[in-house]
């Protein structure tokens, strides 16, 4: 993994794009290649391993947007979320699959390991991985529906995410996110953050998968 040093700060959303990528690149990788996301895309996926996704992601989301809540009630910002919010998505699916995200087993977030959104760089780091999901996410929503039956209605909301408005929405994402460049310590922020995030999606499959062994 490549980061840039302190000489290196971007000056342009495209550098700050960049140095996201980059930073969380490792990160990334290592989630893509997790038990319960390898071969999502693929027909034999198993379908109990989604439902189990579902419901990881269930607390993850409902932690780190609980957050996201507490920063728009205190600070002023143009960047609107109201409609952005995924975790009504990710309750839809596992209401569809009749599950209990609640249910004794259930793995809750670590709290300790959230990264902290005080301000703007945090902010816009925590986000670049919610929403950079959504790209991929439209994949995973067409393998849903080849492969395991399921629709936007039926099991496979949270993938659709904004469906056809996906990639617009990541651009006025992306827009938003030029209000921190050229200020080194808040995309130094968003770094960290970005990072924190991907490690804690990382964490909580883990813990899931822990868990489940535990139980064998």
């Amino acid at each position: 993994m490549t980061l840039l040093n302190k000489h290196q700060q971007p000056n342009t959303n495209s550098d700050l794009r960049t140095l996201l990528r980059s930073a969380t690149h490792t990160f990334h990788v290592q989630l893509n290649q997790h038990p319960l996301l390898t071969g999502l895309t693929k027909p034999d996926y198993p379908l109990a391993n989604y439902r189990k996704l579902l419901l990881v992601y269930f607390h993850l989301y409902q932690a780190l947007e609980d957050r996201i809540s507490q920063f728009f009630s205190t600070q002023s910002c143009a960047f609107d979320y109201s409609a952005r919010y995924k975790l009504p998505w990710l309750l839809k699916d596992i209401t569809f699959f009749k599950d209990d995200p609640h249910a004794a087993g259930n793995v809750p977030c670590p709290a300790m390991i959230l990264p902290e959104i005080v301000n703007m760089g945090q902010l816009i780091g925590v986000l670049y991985v919610l929403e950079g999901s959504t790209l991929g996410g439209q994949l995973v929503f067409r393998s849903l529906v080849d492969y395991q039956s399921l629709n936007r209605n039926e099991g496979a909301c949270f993938f659709n995410g904004y469906s056809e408005r996906t990639p617009l929405l990541w651009q006025d994402f992306l827009s938003f996110s030029d209000i921190i460049s050229g200020d080194d310590a808040q995309c130094q922020a968003a770094k960290v953050a970005a990072c924190q995030t991907f490690q804690l999606f990382k964490q909580m499959l883990d813990d899931q998968a822990n868990q489940e062994k535990v139980h064998l």
